[in-house]
């Protein structure tokens, strides 16, 4: 008995499709994405996925808090619709986090994705990245029966690279947008006399000392020990400093007597 061989079907080119633009593709996060999608164990619709994506076969990506949509061409001649979707980061716990957090708050507004951001998330139990099949949910008009199909896998794959160029794509999807101007993420500002309160830590040494041993030092004095003294001597120096103000003003900005 014979066996019945369909004939291969090929996507449909598009003109003027979306590509990866080559933007930072070691980020951590995109990395991160891809990593989650390889454990989905897709098999050869990863694969094509990929290829949909490098070719430009997605004709259009919109991604908005919680959703992506994708139109994508096959082989068809009407194009797949996409829309993925997976649950938003609960806005009364993050926005308490970045205010608490001024430095990584001002990370973020300079579209930098710091590992600790990540961090802190998990600290609440809470993550940008999905971890199981179904922390996403996905639908696509195409026949196959699998989820995520190779149209999926697509837009995922695309939305890695966007995201890798700009880090608030993945923000957006996960909820977070930023505002221009938020009262809530302004961080406290301190009086001449709280500033005069903060003081370092007391051991002027204790980044040495987290450095541990050197392995490879080869020089006859102690190095360990002679940073330590040299840091000391600094954090005292730092100390007495905070003693007076320091005037950094320009000789033209001071009041004419």
């Amino acid at each position: 008995m014979s066996k019945k061989v369909y004939p291969q079907r090929l996507a449909k080119s598009v003109r003027g499709g979306l590509r990866p633009q080559g933007a930072n593709r070691d980020a951590w996060w995109r990395k991160r994405w891809l990593t989650w999608l390889e454990s989905l164990h897709l098999g050869a619709r990863l694969g094509r996925g990929r290829s949909y994506a490098q070719l430009g076969q997605i004709k259009q990506l919109s991604i908005s808090p919680g959703k992506i949509d994708a139109v994508i061409q096959g082989a068809s001649d009407t194009p797949y619709t996409i829309n993925i979707k997976m649950e938003t980061l609960p806005e009364e716990i993050i926005l308490p986090l970045l205010q608490k957090e001024p430095f990584l708050t001002a990370q973020l507004y300079a579209h930098a994705l710091p590992f600790r951001f990540e961090e802190r998330l998990g600290q609440e139990n809470l993550s940008l990245f999905p971890h199981k099949r179904n922390d996403l949910s996905y639908h696509c008009t195409c026949k196959d029966w699998a989820r995520p199909c190779k149209h999926i896998a697509a837009a995922l794959c695309l939305f890695a690279d966007a995201a890798a160029a700009d880090p608030h794509l993945l923000l957006r999807f996960r909820g977070l947008i930023l505002p221009d101007i938020s009262p809530v993420l302004i961080p406290k500002e301190l009086s001449p006399n709280e500033i005069l309160s903060l003081r370092p830590i007391s051991d002027g040494a204790m980044i040495i000392k987290r450095l541990g041993s050197l392995p490879y030092w080869r020089g006859s004095e102690d190095l360990k020990k002679n940073l330590t003294s040299a840091y000391q001597r600094a954090h005292q120096k730092a100390l007495s400093a905070l003693q007076s103000f320091a005037d950094l003003r320009l000789p033209e900005d001071h009041p004419t007597l």
